[in-house]
This record gives structure tokens, C-alpha cells and sequence, in this order.
């Protein structure tokens, strides 16, 4: 697998969502990483439209999604 996702990258889907009508390949954001022990890693990645209106905000698993982009620090 390529390189974890982390808060603020984008990343691509990898599978399409039609429940929240994401194509596989539909660019997101990610807003939180979920870290638990007990449970798997997990993304909150945030769609938005080119105006930047939310088209959805969706819990995803890491073989859901690669990262396309990430700031340098």
C-alpha cells in the first residue's frame, strides 16, 4: 500500500460511492484520521463541488482511498 493518508491531504476514491453519487476517482479532502486501537484505521474525507459546497462528508476505510496530494511540512 502507498502512503497513509493524513489531515488535509487529498485523496482519491478508489471504489465508486452511487449512495452519495462519487464516481470511483472523485477527489476529497481529508478531515479527520480516526485512530483506535480496537478498530481499523479511518478517514473523514469531505467532497465539495468546484464552487467548494459540500457534496458529502464520508467515513472511509484506507483501501478505500490514495493520496493524489499532499502538503509540503
Amino acid at each position: 500500500m502507498g502512503v497513509k493518508p493524513q489531515e488535509n491531504d487529498v485523496v482519491r476514491l478508489l471504489r465508486p460511492l452511487p449512495e452519495h453519487d462519487l464516481p470511483a476517482g472523485s477527489q476529497g479532502a481529508v478531515v479527520m484520521v480516526y485512530r483506535d486501537a480496537e478498530l481499523p484505521l479511518a478517514y473523514e474525507v469531505e467532497f465539495a463541488d468546484a464552487d467548494g459546497v459540500t457534496q458529502a462528508l464520508v467515513t472511509l476505510k484506507a483501501d478505500d482511498v490514495e493520496v493524489t496530494w499532499r502538503a509540503d511540512g
